[in-house]
């Protein structure tokens, strides 16, 4: 199996500030396009269910 780090490091040629960079950016866009759905779904739609990331749910502050 490949390590996904190592691959990761690989296409930034090393560089594992730039890796850091966007995986951040990756998770910052993947965090508000949850923030758009949970809108977009409303409160009835899941029964109540929220998306909840470590320490917070998604929509908000």
């Amino acid at each position: 199996p490949m390590d996904e780090a190592v691959a990761i490091l690989e296409m930034h040629d090393g560089n594992a500030l730039e890796a850091i960079r966007t995986l951040l950016a990756e998770r910052d866009a993947v965090e508000e396009k949850l923030r758009f759905a949970s809108i977009a779904m409303g409160h009835g739609f899941t029964r109540g269910w929220r998306t909840r990331l470590p320490g917070k749910f998604i929509g908000e502050g």
